[in-house]
């Protein structure tokens, strides 16, 4: 896991040494939708999700996204949640290349939708996060993202990203903490909103 981090952040610097046109501008639309995956960094499972995302660049260098996380499912026992899904909205920079690949790095606030799970076994499992007066809540979460676009063509584009997502659930229980990296890659659609000049 710490190889495929390294790898994204360095990514840039790779795709900054080559030189070609630049397709990424001011005006152009894009979306992704895909599976994703979540390490929690609290406890021992793994997250699945679908996600998509609408992006928007305000500049050449800076846009403005919004996404969702719906949560699909964990494997693991030994986690707290029978859901987990998430809303973000943030702005996101963009390094300046001279090539079709697009990284960058991005902010994002949100909110998470959890519910607090049964125990499988209420005999012999002991979930204190369980006697909780209000199981469903829901709670504010902040993520860092970092990743890297394709622009293949001017309607499709490749992704890969990973994203750090940090929260505390609001409840009336000790804290259940909902920090978790993500990982996701797959196909988007884009479209220049703005005629080239």
């Amino acid at each position: 896991m710490k190889k495929i981090i390294v790898l994204i952040l360095l990514f840039p610097l790779i795709s900054a040494a080559q030189d070609s046109k630049r397709f990424v501008q001011k005006g152009l639309l894009a979306g992704k939708g895909t599976l994703a995956a979540g390490k929690m960094t609290t406890y021992k499972a793994t997250n699945m999700y679908v996600s998509g995302n609408l992006e928007y660049y305000l500049e050449d260098n800076i846009s403005f996204r919004g996404g969702i996380y719906f949560f699909l499912g964990t494997s693991g026992a030994a986690h707290p949640f029978a859901n987990n899904s998430s809303l973000f909205t943030g702005f996101f920079y963009h390094f300046n290349t001279h090539n079709f690949f697009d990284p960058y790095i991005g902010l994002e606030p949100g909110v998470s939708w959890t519910q607090l799970k049964k125990p499988d076994d209420p005999g012999s499992e002991s979930y204190p996060y369980n006697k909780s007066s209000y199981p469903q809540s829901a709670s504010p979460i902040a993520s860092v993202t970092g990743g890297v676009n394709c622009y293949a063509t001017n309607w499709t584009h490749l992704f890969i990203e990973a994203k750090y997502v940090h929260g505390v659930q609001v409840s009336d229980i000790p804290a259940t903490f909902l920090d978790e990296i993500r990982f996701a890659f797959g196909f988007g659609f884009n479209i220049n909103t703005i005629k080239k000049k």
